[in-house]
Formats: structure tokens, C-alpha cells, sequence
């Protein structure tokens, strides 16, 4: 009986060697054929130090890595074992770019690219040239070149010369692409952790201290005195998880206030993706169907899904409102979940257009039709729509209310994984479909009281967290957003001169390049009215002692250097799981911090300034004669 599991994959047919040709009809297990060992190109001395080299390189995986070794040895065989470790190498070790380095090594690779970029603008005096030589500098380290917009070469020119854009670039790299390594080796699964890495956790928490440290010493005063540190402000905004959940439940309230208003029904769906795009199977091992697709690219699919959904739907005059929550499979495969409201006599149509392009794809798969797509009509005598996805909203952001999940892990543990999942993947957890701009309604929460009798109801019903009176407000469900009475007011940010009293406006950013004006307020019947009462100044906070932050930054000692636990264990793992003639000392350079550890930090070296045109001509960004700060607090560096 054939067996495909243990069958030479195509890259490997060349180590069978001429005259030995073996029938693509059997394996090479089959009894009644002459074995063939495979030849490989290397001896086994050397393939013992390239894998050790590969794990010196990718010193924060060496545990996992060496005991995914030793299972697709004993699963598969020796040049699958091989072939794989070579390509996880490739994805991480790109050309002089090690993805496993720590902070600061990245930092110098950034700074180096940067400066490669400014000698060759030096070298050629045409702009469009130069630009085409960074961006092919860009393209050999897999990242992204900055976009010309509106025609302005100089902009996304000064952005390739500029180490700040190099470091933000290389950092997501790192992140996604260890992550996608470590989905493929079974390290994000029921098995072992569920929805992201053990790695992107620690990474994640790492993350959240440094902003906060940041915040914490960060101090703002306005003209009349008034202080306040950056992390308080931050604590009274959506960026606190309470408060986040807190307005999503009202808005969602609000919406089902509305639904019953106009006699609407509600529906629950879920949407996932096709099996191909699912890494591991419930038990926590590959899934042989899997493809390489990236969560951020499952999410793409997805969103391309129900972009043809609601064309179809706008073309038979139908819409809806409601919200869409996105969470992770076991694996960090991502599924929707969206509660929509709409007239009675649509519902079947809905339904019957969203199946259908659910199931475009391998829609006679096993399992396609039981769980590619799942519709439920929301019983208002079971329970209300909020209370339907409550849940998930919890489980999203904090776990508030939530029991212990069913694999005895909390309910905070496992919102903390899936938040960083989605920091991870860049994916956006919740989104509003139809309803007004919940942008107007925060403004609207800033403004006093208005003379305009329309804006003042809706201001009303901004600041009693009535969202269905809001809806009303702006002129119903039904109505679009171009035709809303009240749209968000878009500025330049302005800066006040104390000596001169002078107010400038804040035209051009960095890259010196138009500056994107934000939300300010609202507009109303042609007039602005602008949210912005004070003017403020960043300073550092005096209260926020250097025994306080290096207190807060205590909690860092332990880097995530490896996903298991220390390289100690990794070396032992290591040791205990290769074959025999593969075991040998494995260790990373004493004071080594390859995996982003933090050093002590100076208090000097937090520079909160970011000027315009650091990244111009032949400048570097920032103050490039100083060496590297051992860690720099700049938020610009983190978002």
C-alpha cells in the first residue's frame, strides 16, 4: 500500500543518483524494490556544523527548533528534517539582515542601510535614480518602499534615508515573519499556545512596558499651567481596554435601540477561510493541506469576501448596520463574526449572498459546509443582541466577566494572546458597518455647549453615551455619511510660540512632505467648530524619578531570548532531541542579548524632539554622531 507520507518531495529527486530510477507508483520503503539511500551533498560533519551555525544564528528558536528537528526526523526523514531547517533559515537570515538579532543589532542594521541610502543620493544627483537604487536596497531585505504620492520624489526619497523608517520596517519584519516560522512549526496550537507565540507574548508585554515608561515620564502643560503625565491621558481614552469595551457595548446597545425602533431583526454570522489556510489541526500538528498563508493574508481574504458581499448587496439596494469582531483559530487563523441588523424581508437574501461567496472557494471540502459559514437569528427571548456578542468583545480586549476558558487558562491570559495576535498581524479587531462616524461622536464629547440647535441634540446625545439618540441625531440609519448633518473638521496641528504668543500651523513633517491633517472637531451647516481648547508642551516629567523607571524596567531583566524558557533549557532541549551524532554544545556569547534585552538606561538619552527634515540631503536622522542609545523611548520608534 502507497504511503505519501513517506515519499521524496520533487526537490529531493535529485539525490537519488542515475541509473537508480525508482517508479513514481512506489515509495522507497517498498520491500520488493532495491533501496536507494538518498545522497546528500554534504558529508554528515558538515551538515552537523551547518546546523549548528543555523542554530547559533537563530539563537532565540535553538529549543524549538532542534526539537521540530527531531520530530520530522522520526515523523519523516533525514532530507526533509534537513531541507526544512535550511529554509527557516533563508526566511530569517536575509543576506547580512539576522531577523533573531536583538534590538540594538537591529538598530545598527538600520542605521547602516540608512546611511547606504544617503551616499548613494549622494552618488547620483537625479533624484528618480537614486530613488530606484534604495528602493532596490529595500526589495533585497523583503520590505516595502515608500509610495511617491502626488508625484513627490524628495518625500519618499528622504523616507529611504532616514533610520527611523529603516528600524519601523525591519522591526515588523522581525516580528511577522518569527511568528510565521514558528506557526509553521506547530508552536502557536492548542498543543502548545494558542492564538500567538510564546515568543510575540513576551515580546508583546516587553512592548507595552517600554510605552509605558514613556508615558509615564512624559509630562504635557498647557498655557494656564495645567500638567498631566502622557499615561494618564492615555488612561482616559480608548486606549485603555475598559474604556474600549465600555463604548463598544454602548455603541452596539445603541444600534439594537435602533433595530427595534424600525422593526429590524437581528443576525449572527460567522466567516472563516478555507482549510488550506489553517496552519495546525485541532490536535496541535500540521495541517498537510496548509499553504504558508500568513494570518495577515487569511485576514485579506476575508476582507476581499465580504467586499464582494456588500457590492452584491448594494446592488439589490440592500443595507445593513451592525458590527464585525475578528478573532484567531487556535492556530492565529482568523474567523469573523458579525452582528447585523436589517429589515425582515431581507434576511433570506443575506443569507443566500454571503453563502454564496463564502463557499467560492473548495466549497465541497470536508467541513466546508459545517463551518465555512454559520447564520443564527437573534431571538430577543433568548437574549438581547448586545448579550449575543458581549462575549467576544470580552474575550477581544480584556476578559472582563469572562469564566476560565475550557483548556484552563484565564480569561485575561487568553485576551492578552489574542491582543497580540492581532499586534502582531496588524489586524484590526473590530470594525462598525453602516451608522455614523463614531469620530463625530468623540469630538462631539469635547465641545461645550453649542448655539446650533442640531448640533447641540447630538451633542446631548454624545455626552449622555446615547448612541441611538446619536444615530438619530445625524439623520437615521438610513441616510449615508456624505449626506450626515455633521462631519468630522480635518487641521493642521498648531504650536504656540510662549515668548511671542505666536501661533504656526504645522504644515510639513519629517520627510517634509505635506503633514496629514487630523481630526480637530466637527463641522456643522458650513461652520468649523474646533474641539482644541489649550495649548500644550511636552517636557519630561519631574515626579518620574530614574528609581521608578529603572524599577518599572526591572520587570525586563528576563529577555524573551528563547520561546521555551532560558538557553540553558535550550541547550539541554536541543542536546536531548537531535540524534546522537548531532548533539553538541550549543550556547550564545556570554552578555549576549540577542533577542532585544534592556539594558540600563539613561534618563539623558529620552529625546522627545522630532524635528523637520532630519532625513533631508546628505542629514541623518536624529543625532547620528552619538552612539546608539541602549534604549530609545521614542514613540516613533514603536508604533
Amino acid at each position: 500500500m502507497l504511503n505519501k507520507r513517506f515519499s521524496l518531495s520533487k526537490e529531493n529527486s535529485n539525490l537519488v543518483p542515475d541509473g537508480l530510477q525508482q517508479s513514481p507508483l512506489c515509495h522507497k520503503f517498498d520491500t520488493f524494490l532495491p533501496q536507494v539511500k538518498p545522497a546528500h551533498p554534504l558529508n554528515s560533519c558538515e551538515h552537523d556544523h551547518l546546523h549548528h551555525k543555523i542554530l547559533n544564528d537563530l539563537a532565540p528558536l535553538a529549543a524549538d527548533l532542534g526539537l521540530r528537528f527531531a520530530r520530522t526526523l522520526k515523523r519523516y526523514d533525514y532530507a526533509q528534517a534537513h531541507q526544512e531547517l535550511i529554509d527557516i533559515h533563508k526566511s530569517l537570515r536575509i543576506e547580512d539582515l539576522n531577523l533573531c538579532d536583538g534590538t540594538q543589532e537591529l538598530k545598527l542594521k538600520a542605521r547602516a542601510y540608512a546611511a547606504r541610502c544617503r551616499l548613494t543620493r549622494q552618488q547620483f544627483k537625479n533624484p528618480e535614480q537614486a530613488y530606484q537604487q534604495c528602493v532596490q536596497l529595500a526589495k533585497r531585505y523583503q520590505l516595502t518602499s515608500p509610495s511617491i504620492k502626488q508625484g513627490d520624489l524628495i518625500a519618499a526619497l528622504n523616507r529611504l534615508c532616514c533610520e527611523r523608517w529603516w528600524f519601523r520596517k525591519i522591526k515588523v519584519l522581525r516580528l511577522r515573519s518569527i511568528e510565521a516560522v514558528a506557526r509553521n512549526i506547530e508552536l502557536v496550537s492548542r498543543a502548545s499556545s494558542e492564538y500567538a507565540s510564546q515568543h510575540a507574548i513576551k515580546l508583546n508585554k516587553q512592548q507595552k512596558i517600554q510605552n509605558r515608561i514613556y508615558l509615564s515620564s512624559t509630562r504635557i502643560t498647557n498655557e494656564r499651567g495645567e500638567s498631566y503625565t502622557l499615561q494618564d491621558l492615555a488612561d482616559r481614552s480608548v486606549s485603555n481596554p475598559t474604556v474600549r469595551r465600555a463604548e463598544l457595548m454602548v455603541r452596539i446597545r445603541g444600534f439594537e435601540v435602533v433595530a427595534k425602533l424600525l422593526d429590524h431583526v437581528g443576525e449572527f454570522y460567522t466567516l472563516t477561510t478555507p482549510s488550506r489556510m489553517h496552519a495546525c489541526l485541532k490536535r496541535g500538528v500540521n495541517n498537510p493541506k496548509y499553504d504558508k498563508t500568513t494570518p495577515r493574508q487569511a485576514q485579506d481574504y476575508l476582507t476581499h469576501l465580504w467586499a464582494l458581499m456588500r457590492s452584491e448587496l448594494h446592488r439589490q439596494g440592500i443595507s445593513l448596520y451592525g458590527f464585525r469582531v475578528v478573532e484567531p483559530h487556535h492556530d492565529g487563523t482568523p474567523h469573523w463574526h458579525l452582528m447585523l441588523f436589517m429589515p425582515e424581508e431581507h434576511k433570506t437574501v443575506v443569507r443566500q449572498i454571503m453563502q454564496h461567496y463564502a463557499f467560492l472557494e473548495n466549497p465541497d471540502e470536508p467541513g466546508a459546509k459545517d463551518h465555512r459559514f454559520k447564520a443564527l437569528s437573534i431571538d430577543p427571548n433568548k437574549g438581547t443582541a448586545a448579550g449575543y456578542i458581549a462575549k467576544y468583545i470580552a474575550k477581544n480586549i480584556d476578559g472582563y466577566g469572562l469564566n476560565q476558558t475550557p483548556d484552563d487558562k484565564t480569561a485575561t491570559e487568553a485576551a492578552e494572546r489574542i491582543t497580540t495576535w492581532a499586534n502582531t498581524w496588524g489586524i484590526r479587531q473590530f470594525q462598525q458597518i453602516g451608522g455614523p462616524s463614531v469620530s463625530v461622536w468623540r469630538q462631539l464629547r469635547r465641545l461645550d455647549k453649542a448655539e446650533d440647535e442640531e448640533l447641540e441634540q447630538a451633542r446631548k446625545a454624545a455626552t449622555a453615551s446615547d448612541w441611538a439618540a446619536f444615530m438619530l441625531a445625524m439623520g437615521g440609519i438610513q441616510i449615508s455619511k456624505k449626506n450626515h448633518p455633521i462631519k468630522p473638521y480635518y487641521a493642521y496641528g498648531w504650536h504656540l510660540d510662549q515668548a511671542t504668543g505666536e501661533i504656526t500651523q504645522t504644515t510639513k513633517n519629517r520627510y517634509l512632505e505635506p503633514s496629514r491633517q487630523r481630526i480637530v472637531g466637527v463641522t456643522s451647516k458650513g461652520i468649523a467648530y474646533d474641539s482644541r481648547k489649550h495649548f500644550w508642551t511636552v517636557g519630561e516629567n519631574p515626579d518620574y524619578s530614574p528609581k521608578n523607571l529603572l524599577a518599572e524596567l526591572s520587570a525586563l531583566s528576563e529577555a524573551p531570548t528563547l520561546i521555551r524558557s532560558s538557553k540553558r533549557a535550550a541547550g539541554s532541549a536541543l542536546n536531548a532531541s537531535l540524534p546522537r551524532r548531532l548533539r553538541a554544545r550549543h550556547s550564545t556569547p556570554r552578555g549576549g542579548n540577542r533577542a532585544g534585552g534592556v539594558p540600563v538606561v539613561n534618563q539623558q538619552q529620552i529625546n522627545l524632539s522630532s524635528g523637520v527634515g532630519d532625513c533631508v540631503r546628505g542629514e541623518a536622522c536624529g543625532d547620528s554622531a552619538q552612539p546608539p542609545a541602549p534604549l530609545d523611548l521614542d514613540l516613533d520608534l514603536y508604533q
